[in-house]
């Protein structure tokens, strides 16, 4: 009866533990308008996903994901979403997939703060 306790305890030691392990892949970053840009290297065979971007106010432009591929820049290919409570309508909060390789640059804009979620995944 002991062995088949302590089995049980074990096995779902790893169910629990395999659960926190997953989670542990995304990266939040908050990053104020005064700061530098946010670099991101996207390796080969690779992805980014970013899964959310947001700023407080809608002062000074949009925070912006710039995205430098094959010797060739897209800028603002992604903009932040604004989380302003007091506004008549929110914002959708999408997600944006960037395949490697690339270099990602996120900028956010003076006197706002801005709030990132990535996680980088195999392909």
């Amino acid at each position: 009866m002991k062995t088949a306790l302590v089995r049980l305890l074990i096995v779902l030691l790893l169910f629990v533990s395999t659960k926190f392990a997953a989670a542990g892949d995304f990266v939040s970053v908050v990053m104020q308008g005064t700061s530098t840009t946010l670099s991101i290297t996207v390796p080969p065979d690779r992805f980014l996903v970013i899964s959310n971007f947001t700023q407080d106010v809608l002062t000074a432009g949009r925070g912006s994901v710039s995205v430098t591929a094959d010797n060739s820049t897209i800028d603002n290919a992604f903009t932040a979403s604004v989380a302003d409570p007091t506004a008549t309508m929110l914002e959708p909060v999408n997600s944006f997939h960037i395949g490697g390789p690339a270099m990602v640059n996120v900028t956010c804009p003076a006197n706002t703060t801005c709030f990132i979620t990535y996680r980088k995944g195999d392909e």
